[in-house]
């Protein structure tokens, strides 16, 4: 089961942060800040979880095929992890998968000028052979679509919330030196405090990812708002610390 969609993760992830009221302008963290920590999130994520697509590609009695053809398939990302010769009955015949091997020299890629391909040197498979390629790819997280399983909602959720207030912490760090040495003392403080944050989330998130050995990331201290059932936003500095 996949988790909610771009919507549904940006209201919880703004859920976590609360409102910004100081931030205006070229500063203000609209759900286009949001949904960019997202897509970071889910970047960071496919790189350790990939979403992996399996698909039966049919042959034209060539060596080359190019790899757009594979729906998911990114030049910049994705991967082959296997590739079964000749598949195309393989369940309802009870066969044994004949998995090609690279390292052998049963494929390789090849790329000219513009395209890149998927080439097998030996082989030239039929119209009437498939074989069946999984590989790897960037998951989706869209208005639309996610592939996400919901298992690692809670992750996601996690490391967007540390990718924004590393978005946050820049733009405090970028801001014009105030006027007043106290002012900038605070802006100071504030940037300190959203790579703290930014750190406490990255921890719940290996965490959540499975990760043994990371300290509890709880002591989240920003009590000047709260939500109706009680808890704090994340991102308020309050009197008390």
């Amino acid at each position: 089961m996949a988790t909610a969609l771009l919507e549904g993760i940006t209201d919880r992830v703004r859920s976590v942060v609360g409102p910004f009221p100081a931030f205006t302008g070229d500063n203000e963290i609209t759900d286009a800040t949001v949904e960019e920590a997202i897509k970071q999130a889910r970047n960071i994520f496919s790189q350790v979880k990939p979403r992996i697509t399996i698909e039966d590609e049919t042959g034209d009695d060539g060596k080359f095929y190019p790899l757009s053809d594979l729906a998911n398939w990114d030049d910049d990302f994705s991967e082959i992890l296997s590739i079964d010769w000749d598949a195309g009955t393989r369940v309802s015949s009870d066969e044994v998968p004949r998995f090609l091997n690279k390292d052998n020299g049963d494929w390789t890629f090849y790329r000219d000028a513009t395209v890149r391909y998927l080439f097998f040197p030996k082989l030239s498979p039929s119209s009437s052979l498939t074989f069946r390629v999984e590989y790897t790819s960037i998951h989706v997280l869209d208005d639309t679509t996610s592939t996400i399983p919901l298992k690692y909602e809670e992750a996601i959720i996690y490391l967007a919330v540390s990718r924004l207030a590393r978005i946050i912490q820049f733009r405090v760090e970028k801001g014009l030196d105030p006027p007043m040495g106290t002012e900038f003392v605070t802006m100071r403080n504030k940037g300190s405090g959203f790579k703290a944050l930014a750190e406490d989330y990255q921890k719940l998130y290996i965490k959540e990812m499975g990760g043994e050995g990371v300290p509890a990331a709880s002591a989240i201290r920003e009590y000047d708002l709260t939500f109706a059932w009680g808890h704090s936003y994340a991102f308020h500095a309050g009197a008390q610390r």
